[in-house]
């Protein structure tokens, strides 16, 4: 598969959204709902970055990331933290984690799409 952006959001008008931003700055897309199909495909295709919701069922977006950076194949892809639970201390322990970047919903169209370009290009 070419370069792509995977996309783990379980809302389906969330991903609906980020997929229709994507798609309008022609950069490819790949989408599922859970962090545990999101490591399954991880395991198959390389991925420029991974956009994950932080509410995800069964396993979160926490816990996804904690897997994504312990694989030697995984551990430097960009992931960016997508919530909608947003608060200035989820934003600090966001970054504290380990993700590359943070966007509170309703998500900035603008600003979302300018760091999603920006990483996707340079890769």
């Amino acid at each position: 598969m070419s370069k792509s952006v995977l996309v783990i959001e379980d809302d389906p008008d969330g991903q609906e959204l980020i997929a229709r931003m994507l798609f309008r700055a022609n950069i490819p897309v790949e989408l599922t709902s859970t962090a545990e199909d999101a490591l399954q495909i991880l395991s198959l295709d390389e991925h420029v970055m991974a956009v994950i919701d932080l509410a995800l069922p069964g396993m979160d977006g926490f816990q996804l990331l904690q897997e994504i950076r312990g694989n030697d194949a995984t551990k430097d892809l960009h992931c960016i933290a997508v919530t909608a639970f947003h608060t200035p201390t989820l934003r600090q322990r966001v970054m504290e984690t380990g993700f590359n970047s943070y966007f509170a919903k309703p998500i900035d169209d603008r600003r979302f799409l300018a760091t999603i370009k920006e990483i996707f290009e340079s890769a």
